[in-house]
């Protein structure tokens, strides 16, 4: 993977794991579009970008609007005139019994979490496919990979987001089966526990919901809690070496070789 000259797009850029990306890729060479709803925080990292003397574009975009994914892509082609790596980054969770989260709910955590990443894909992917080359990272979780995320409280509190966890790992490997032959990559992204204001995103539907997440989280049980710049880290390595699986903690790796014995064993 060339970095260097390469155009970039990244939803969720304004803070954690988008954030820390966009920084890293724009040290590496490489032309940013920083996509996020936080207008304020978007500025903050333009100027970062700015400063590290690579262009930069930001566009208010949520990615639960189709419309504004489009839009989104109309904007980099004509600022850039074209597009080398797409990640999809935006992320939110509701946290709470399942019997008591509201359709309303349910719909707004897919929205963004599943088919953000859908609406992603779906702007940007016909214009990798007419050069015949690009690099697309889709944002799941050690939940899309692993459903009691090594604890039973957690897995009965978080059932949306894992939901759409596993939804986005699905579309992520379909996508790659599809479109390596056609010279455009994909990966996945699931990480543990990283230290971002992922929290400010969360929907609690049950008094005790907040007090279970802060108690038990995955990277508590998996190796800890990881910074986003050290996940920017492991994301580029990965595109280099061309990974689809891009796992932030070494001990998801032998749980889910773990997990593979359990489903057989069903």
């Amino acid at each position: 993977m060339e970095f260097e000259g390469a155009v970039a797009v990244i939803t969720g850029a304004a803070s954690g794991i988008g954030r820390s990306t966009a920084l890293a890729l724009a040290k590496l060479g490489t032309d940013i579009v920083v996509a996020d709803i936080d207008d304020i925080r978007m500025t903050e990292v333009r100027h970062k970008i700015e400063n590290l003397g690579r262009r930069v574009l930001t566009v208010h975009c949520d990615v639960s609007q189709d419309a504004d994914l489009k839009n989104l892509a109309a904007q980099t082609i004509s600022t850039f005139g074209r597009v080398d790596i797409l990640m999809n980054s935006a992320g939110v969770t509701v946290e709470g019994d399942v019997e008591k989260i509201s359709m309303a709910d349910w719909e707004w955590i897919l929205n963004i979490n599943l088919l953000g990443v859908i609406h992603g894909v779906h702007a940007f992917l016909p214009i990798m496919l007419e050069s015949g080359s690009g690099y697309i990272i889709n944002t799941s979780s050690l939940g899309g990979l692993l459903p009691d995320w090594g604890s039973s409280l957690l897995e009965a509190k978080t059932i949306p987001y894992i939901t759409s966890k596993f939804g986005v790992f699905g579309f992520s490997e379909s996508l790659y089966i599809y479109l390596r032959p056609k010279g455009i990559m994909v990966s996945v992204l699931c990480p543990g526990g990283v230290s971002t204001n992922f929290q400010l995103n969360v929907r609690h539907v049950a008094d005790d919901s907040q007090q279970i997440v802060e108690t038990e989280t995955p990277g508590d049980i998996y190796g800890g809690i990881i910074k986003p710049d050290d996940v920017a880290q492991i994301i580029i390595k990965a595109m280099e070496e061309k990974s689809f699986l891009i796992l932030t903690h070494p001990g998801s790796r032998e749980r889910l070789m773990e997990r593979g014995r359990y489903l057989l064993n069903l």
